[in-house]
């Protein structure tokens, strides 16, 4: 039986079965694994922080509105187990996604992106509102992409939103928003920048649309 060996699959650090092999090959096989494991973030490499442009700041001043009637509550997107933490995620060559090393956010993505778009909404009109006050309209989002996509070199950033009533339930629409940023460099700094731009051009179409239905 061969031995367990830490290797990375998809983003994920897991212990994964090894055969003897010669040592050459093994050399070989544990450089690759050191390269992807400096990727995945499972080393002890610090990570710079960064936020959606105060997204988390705005977050502390706006939930002091709660007790105020608004037009629309906005709940936190929903998002699969990889996105739903505060680290930057790469898409690579093969599909395979993971964790840059050298970044995160300043809190789990969806938090972030749901102050963000409150913050896109009030900016361009629009009572929003974090939930627990007195709305009219509920807005519920998944985020279903929130990445780099670096065989592309852009930052890809995908949300589904849904308005309904929220006396009735009664939907009032459902849409798709997909923004993208180029980015040169999957490095903190640049990948940062790049998903704040592309989820800026995400929220900027999801505004106008939400508009047009409360």
């Amino acid at each position: 039986m061969g031995r367990t060996r830490t290797a990375f699959i998809q983003g994920i650090c897991s212990p994964v079965e090894m055969k003897s092999r010669p040592r050459g090959f093994r050399r070989r096989k544990w450089a690759l694994v050191g390269a992807f494991l400096a990727l995945c973030g499972c080393g002890a490499t610090p990570r710079e922080t960064f936020d959606l442009q105060g997204a988390s700041v705005f977050e502390k001043t706006h939930l002091s509105k709660l007790n105020q009637r608004a037009a629309l509550s906005v709940a936190e997107p929903t998002a699969d187990q990889l996105l739903n933490s505060n680290r930057l995620v790469v898409r690579q060559e093969a599909g395979n996604l993971a964790y840059l090393a050298d970044a995160q956010w300043a809190d789990r993505a969806p938090r972030l992106v749901q102050a963000r778009v409150i913050s896109r909404l009030v900016r361009g009109g629009v009572d929003a509102a974090f939930p627990g006050g007195v709305v009219w309209y509920d807005l519920t989002t998944e985020l279903r992409r929130f990445e780099i996509d670096a065989p592309r070199g852009v930052a890809v950033v995908e949300i589904a939103a849904r308005i309904s009533s929220d006396q009735s339930g009664a939907l009032r629409g459902a849409a798709v928003f997909l923004g993208e940023a180029a980015v040169q460099h999957t490095q903190g700094p640049q990948a940062a920048n790049a998903l704040d731009e592309a989820l800026d051009r995400a929220t900027a179409q999801l505004v106008v649309w939400t508009r047009k239905r409360i």
